[in-house]
């Protein structure tokens, strides 16, 4: 076949086949809208109107089967017409504008009078009402959700035209009044000026913890004491746990408003509350300023204590502040109702936060070390032991040596522990500085002796603490007696290792004290 023929053939073949492709273009039905035949706009964004939200005046918006939500803009700022006094979050109301400049659709629909029904736009899902400061208003109406890509049809009081406007302008616009006031806020507090925890369950004191004098405090390095449940007082942990539980309460948010003013708490169980958590603290005054601490130069003295401060600002510079929350009923979502005390609003907590606010217990936030302070930090201790009858009696003071650091100086028994055994003759003190309460006891346990397997008098400046040892069970556990507080246990195996290192003191080739 000749060259010429080919190139015609070639010619007639893409002939026949643009002749098919125009024949499908108006013979195979196009994509249509929500209704054949309307006619709509090519660009992707069509310009419906402008409004400066500087000139807002006023604006309101009602919904379908709901009161209307409507605010007016007064010299001291954004007021909701129905209830004056409520305080309005102005940000939330400023939030309703950011897209009114411009409006915007991303389609126009050639609509009509009789369109507004296939719309929903006869009986509008939601109408707002924009006021300028020049006396003009702007109004769009939204009606049903646009098939497929989302957003709602919608149209102005100006004119006939239907537009498709996104989902991000009626969220803009869908507001609860509820969301527009201002929540009561519990301003965030410095963990080291807190006070006081107080916790009741049903009316009940479950937990109490409070700051005290030093001559009070139950463990050397925290004045932070539990006093409920217990009959006597626990300290309080000078761990990370205890970190934790006052981050409970020193930032708390509310996460709605459910209801302004309520008059009547007893639907949402705030009447007679399931709890009620009161927390106090302290602000400085002006004009006093903490006085920065010394750096010790033994970190290991420092270790464990409270950075508190209500123990070191004078009490004329602490302006005591507080508050009160009260624990109800859980909603439908799990969250509980709450309101604070002298407030009528009430509010929602998440069940996690409001449940660690409530379930503070004294086991978890005690400290669990049976005896924590330094034998460096004390003046002296005596151990007995039970089972042989053995004492034995420490001193310690220091003295500033040659290199001009301080130095310890131990005696025991009355003989003076020389430098080079002083790592040994603290390992018994260090195994029992190291011993922690594991559980609490029963007094269903009825042990075979009262008597003390372990007796130690602890010496500090200007209080003798002392902790006993008790039989318990015979197997697992000894039971603690630390000044009359004797509700916790501790591993037997473990003391009787503290019990034989004492013992093993003994073997140490000491010098009389001259």
């Amino acid at each position: 076949m000749s060259k010429g023929k080919k190139q015609a053939l070639t010619l007639a073949g893409l002939c026949v086949l643009m002749a098919a492709a125009i024949a499908l273009y108006f013979l195979v039905p196009q994509g249509e809208d929500k209704n054949a035949g309307e006619q709509e706009s090519t660009s992707e964004t069509v310009r419906v109107f402008h409004v400066e939200k500087d000139n807002i005046t006023a604006i309101s918006v009602s919904r379908e089967g709901k009161d209307p939500v409507s605010l007016c803009k007064e010299e001291g700022g954004w007021k909701l017409e129905d209830l004056p006094e409520a305080p309005v979050d102005q940000e939330a109301v400023e939030g309703m504008f950011q897209a009114l400049s411009p409006v915007t659709a991303t389609k126009e629909l050639a609509g009509d009078s009789g369109s507004k029904q296939e719309y929903g736009l006869e009986k509008p899902q939601m109408t707002v009402k924009i006021t300028t400061s020049d006396g003009k208003s702007q109004e769009i109406r939204f009606g049903d959700t646009v098939p497929v890509s989302g957003g709602n049809y919608g149209m102005t009081a100006e004119s006939d035209k239907i537009y498709t406007f996104t989902d991000a302008l009626y969220n803009s616009l869908y507001v609860e009044k509820n969301t527009l006031i201002a929540k009561e806020e519990i301003k965030d507090i410095n963990a080291d000026y807190l006070t006081k925890i107080s916790i009741k369950n049903k009316n009940k004191t479950t937990f109490l913890a409070e700051i005290v004098p030093d001559d009070k405090k139950v463990d050397a390095y925290t004045n932070w004491v539990i006093s409920e449940p217990y009959k006597k007082p626990l300290a309080g942990s000078s761990t990370n746990d205890w970190a934790t539980l006052q981050g409970f309460y020193t930032a708390v948010s509310f996460d709605e408003l459910v209801e302004y003013q309520c008059s009547d708490k007893k639907k949402y169980g705030l009447d007679d509350p399931a709890a009620e958590i009161q927390v106090g603290y302290f602000d400085l005054k002006d004009g006093y300023e903490i006085p920065e601490e010394k750096e010790d130069s033994d970190s290991a003295s420092t270790v464990g204590k409270s950075s508190n401060k209500a123990n070191v600002v004078p009490e004329e510079y602490q302006d005591t502040k507080g508050y009160t929350l009260y624990v109800g009923k859980k909603d439908e979502n799990g969250s509980y109702y709450v309101s604070l005390k002298g407030s009528q609003n009430v509010y929602t907590l998440s069940a996690d936060k409001a449940e660690n606010m409530m379930g503070a217990d004294a086991y978890t936030y005690m400290d669990h070390s049976v005896y924590s302070t330094l034998a460096s930090d004390i003046k002296g201790y005596e151990m007995t032991i039970g089972r042989s009858g053995k004492k034995i009696t420490v001193t310690h003071d220091s003295e500033q040596g040659e290199d001009g650091k301080e130095k310890n100086i131990w005696t025991l028994n009355g003989k003076t522990v020389p430098a080079d055994k002083e790592d040994e003759f603290l390992t018994p003190y260090s195994k029992a500085f190291l011993l922690e309460f594991t559980s609490a006891a029963k007094d269903s346990v009825k042990p075979e002796s009262k008597d003390p397997v372990l007796t130690a008098l602890y010496h500090e400046e200007g209080r003798d603490v002392t902790v006993r040892y008790l039989p318990y069970d015979g197997t697992n556990f000894y039971r603690v007696d630390k000044d009359g507080m004797d509700y916790f246990l501790v591993d037997k195996m473990s003391v009787d290792a503290v019990i034989e290192a004492f013992e093993s003191l003994s073997d140490l080739d000491l010098q009389e004290k001259k």
